[in-house]
């Protein structure tokens, strides 16, 4: 009877080894998952697309982030403003508001 005891515990001994070892090398092997807290902490923000006023063939224009391709292009020809403001639109101007878009536009239009 005693002999039967200690294989029955060795073997059960066994099994409970082997189901945690199964555990532990999935565990192992998986990857691990981080807390939403953890998660969002390396979530960078989107930046807002930078806007610029500038020249598309020959009119005045506002692109939206790196794009060459202009968001609107406005029916005013540029090359009737005064050198220095067709040289600020050349390299483009940084759009901060709505309200600067419009003046821009107003003063450049006008």
């Amino acid at each position: 009877m005693e002999h039967t005891f200690g294989i029955t515990f060795a073997a059960l001994f066994f099994v409970f080894l082997s189901v945690f070892g199964l555990f532990a090398v999935k565990d192992y092997f998986s990857p691990e998952e981080e807390s939403p807290a953890a998660e969002t902490a390396f979530i960078e923000e989107p930046e807002e697309e930078k806007l610029l006023l500038g020249i598309f063939e020959g009119k005045l224009a506002l692109f939206a982030g790196e794009s060459p391709y202009p968001n609107r292009i406005y029916d005013f020809l540029t090359r009737t403003l005064p050198a220095e403001d067709q040289k600020r639109l050349a390299n483009g101007i940084i759009i901060e508001s709505e309200e600067e878009l419009e003046s821009l536009l107003e003063d450049f239009m006008s």
